[in-house]
């Protein structure tokens, strides 16, 4: 794998508290070395490169790989004299969002990380890093040397957003409040109550005088219960607050501690989506009466349209193990829709895995060398499936929706049914092994496609959307279907909803027969695991689930690989070493 070393040139910071900018020119070098963490390294001849914008925008196009950033700066001994700093004895390292994974070094001590680097990758592109910089590693008036080794793992790298400053560290930087989960998911059975824990952890040299209090939230933003603040505490290093919680009934929670210095008007916070008793959560079916008709229909117009399924071979694209051809048919409405196939170079029969796209996102190939043939379909308005319906993720849940004929999803799911048709024409498949999964809208258009086709065998949807549309308006917010309602006065949410009916997956997946593995995560605002459960418990199959209780509209990179193992164990096939 190929490497990157950005180096920070030289810079002097002028003797004031006041938080200190640091450059925008920086430098870089190819390659990863753990050296390159070392403050005696000379790097001299290193290129340079700005912050603020992608590698990829600066000469490095389709560069992924790591990168090491260094900086050397001068610390005015007058901080030394700081009152802050004399009670905190730290300082703060700001370096703005990092795209994917950055490990940060100061005088050659790690002082953080962020996301996962390989094998166990896990990006977090999103997040602002702040790393606390204890004043022992400090050489005042002198040389220090900051370097961070950065992983991107596709499309845009490096520092690409955000301020990189200095500062001296105030209390809340020092301290840190975190929920304690022990062994648990973040869901809890067989008990009276939910125990929940935050531990405050203080960093600074001073002990933290304050209070706590908790605010429990049920999982549509109602309060349940708010506490008054608690006794005086003084902590030199950590403490923990505990509140046994009754859960009212079975459902998810948002719980929230707060931690209030005494005398200093500031505080800390920090809150968690925590789960009681989630597979006993049940939802009502909000069927209409034609809803069964609605999609017999659906089958019955698609099936009328001659699918002329057509390929076209892309050597370029080509793996080690894997032909890969472009696919084109026609769907629901005479849309042509696409995608990519790609077909074992070994004889067959082989398993077949249907990858179905995110909300707005493209499937292309996969380059993996599974013993599965892959079609990575994308339906209409996704990827190479424009020629008749334009790329507009803005408002595809919106799109059609004053008539359920015309329903965006409608197609889309037809659009769906129509790539098992393709796969169940090609004769280098196990017609009786094959599998659907897909994330965000994908996990939703997994689970319709296997609740409205019998042929598809495995189903793993990831964090999936199109779930209890009851549920779903209620725990997070939308402002644009609040617009698009508002914008016609014939328009209202009953009749909004009574349309999503007919695509929620809640009304569908009775019909599933083959088993199912969810991918959740537990911090999901955008597909809130209540509506997931909803869903997951509404199956009458085989079916399981892996929770992660720090992961938000993602899961980590290594439930893909499970899933992975997951299928070959249930297709009798082999997985990859």
């Amino acid at each position: 794998m190929r490497h990157i070393l950005l180096l920070f040139f030289f810079t002097v910071l002028t003797a004031s508290a006041s938080p200190m900018v640091l450059p925008a020119e920086w430098k870089f070098k190819a390659g990863d070395d753990a050296s390159w963490s070392k403050p005696d390294l000379d790097d001299r001849n290193w290129k340079s490169m700005r912050t603020g914008a992608y590698w990829e925008d600066q000469g490095l196009a389709d560069y992924d790989g790591y990168a090491w950033y260094r900086l050397r700066l001068k610390i005015p001994a007058a901080w030394k004299n700081e009152p802050t700093f004399k009670r905190h004895q730290g300082l703060v390292l700001e370096l703005g969002r990092i795209d994917d994974v950055d490990e940060t070094w100061f005088n050659g001590t790690s002082i953080g990380r962020t996301g996962q680097f390989p094998d166990d990758y896990q990006p977090a592109w999103e997040a602002l890093r702040s790393y606390l910089v204890p004043a022992k590693l400090l050489r005042w008036d002198e040389k220090n040397v900051i370097a961070v080794r950065v992983y991107d793992g596709s499309r845009g790298g490096g520092f690409y957003s955000g301020r990189q400053r200095l500062s001296v560290a105030t209390w809340k930087d020092l301290a840190t409040l975190e929920f304690e989960l022990g062994k648990s998911d973040g869901t809890y059975r067989n008990l009276n109550e939910i125990p929940l824990e935050a531990t405050l952890r203080n960093h600074s040299a001073a002990p933290m005088v304050g209070r706590a209090t908790w605010t429990i939230k049920d999982d549509e933003g109602a309060i349940l219960f708010q506490s008054p603040a608690g006794k005086l505490v003084s902590i030199p290093a950590s403490h923990s607050f505990r509140l046994p919680f009754p859960a009212p009934h079975p459902g998810f929670f948002q719980v929230a501690c707060r931690f209030q210095s005494e005398g200093q008007g500031a505080e800390i916070t920090n809150s968690m989506t925590l789960g009681f008793e989630p597979e006993k959560i049940s939802a009502p079916l909000t069927r209409e009466n034609d809803f069964a008709h609605y999609w017999k229909e659906t089958r019955a117009q698609l099936d009328k349209i001659a699918p002329e399924f057509a390929l076209q071979r892309r050597p370029a694209r080509d793996s080690k193990t894997h032909e890969v051809y472009e696919v084109t048919m026609r769907s629901f409405g005479n849309v042509r829709v696409a995608g990519w196939y790609e077909k074992p170079k070994a004889p067959g029969p082989h398993p077949a895995l249907l990858r179905v796209p995110g909300y707005g996102s493209a499937m292309n190939p996969t380059g993996r060398p599974d013993p599965l043939a892959i079609l990575s379909f994308n339906p209409r308005g996704h990827g190479n499936s424009q020629a008749d319906v334009k790329h507009d993720p803005v408002n595809y849940w919106i799109r059609g929706l004053d008539d359920k004929a015309g329903y965006y999803y409608r197609g889309a799911y037809a659009d769906c049914l129509r790539a098992v048709d393709f796969l169940a024409t090609r004769s280098e498949i196990d017609q009786k092994r094959i599998a659907v999964t897909g994330g965000s809208q994908g996990g939703g258009l997994s689970l319709a496609t296997a609740a409205l086709d019998q042929r598809i065998t495995l189903c793993a949807p990831d964090i999936p959307f199109l779930c209890d549309w009851q549920k779903y308006f209620k725990a997070s917010h939308w402002p644009e279907m609040e617009k698009w309602i508002a914008a016609d006065p014939i328009r209202s949410w009953q009749k909004t909803l009574r349309t999503m009916s007919y695509i929620d997956t809640l009304n569908l997946v009775d019909r599933i027969r083959c088993p199912v593995l969810f991918g959740i995560g537990l911090q999901d605002g955008v597909c809130p695991a209540a509506t997931i459960f909803s869903v997951y418990n509404r199956i009458d199959a085989p079916k399981e689930y892996r929770l992660y209780p720090h992961a938000s509209h993602r899961v980590p990179s290594s439930h893909r690989e499970e899933k992975y193992r997951w299928i070959h164990k249930h297709f009798g096939t082999k997985s990859p070493e």
